[in-house]
């Protein structure tokens, strides 16, 4: 007799009749709280981002990435650095060149790649979205943590970054 999908999760079978691992109930509810939490506060900062820097949270993003590279980021470079799609992220710097805050530049000894820079403009917008963006952090995270926390947290999410980061699909592969 076929079980039905929700039956087999159910069940811990799969269609081959063999047990699903499934994390603790402690870990799963760790994970859903990190999942409702990481996807409100991305919401909350980038909807305060809008209203005091006018800027989205992902154009923010891209700015820092930008500041400390005078002579920019190849595309596909600034591509893995950042959190988003190869589509989103080509989207995203379109925008952000009509608005006058990056410039592409076309290397002189490679024709087929461009390099992203800041312009003073964009430097300037992330300075002021910097102090926003601080501010947002202590406020809605920061502030409801103790040190031993925050140690903590940094300590877990670095494993689980070093270990997500590269498999997501769609990145860009330098």
């Amino acid at each position: 007799m076929q079980l039905s999908m929700s039956e087999q999760l159910q069940s811990g079978l799969s269609h081959e009749e063999q047990p699903l691992s499934s994390p603790s109930l402690e870990r799963l509810r760790a994970w859903r709280l990190y999942f409702e939490s990481a996807l409100a506060l991305l919401d909350v900062l980038d909807a305060e981002m809008e209203r005091s820097a006018g800027i989205p949270i992902r154009w923010y993003d891209l700015l820092v990435h930008l500041e400390d590279e005078p002579g920019g980021l190849r595309m596909n470079a600034l591509a893995e650095r950042i959190l988003y799609s190869k589509s989103g992220f080509t989207r995203v710097v379109d925008r952000m060149e009509e608005a006058g805050l990056v410039r592409r530049e076309r290397p002189e000894n490679d024709r087929r790649s461009f390099f992203v820079v800041l312009t003073d403009e964009g430097r300037k917008t992330m300075e002021t979205a910097r102090r926003h963006h601080r501010h947002a952090i202590e406020e809605h995270f920061s502030r409801h943590l103790s040190d031993a926390d925050v140690k903590a947290l940094t300590r877990s999410f670095e494993k689980v970054s070093a270990h997500a980061r590269p498999l997501r699909p769609g990145r860009i592969r330098v």
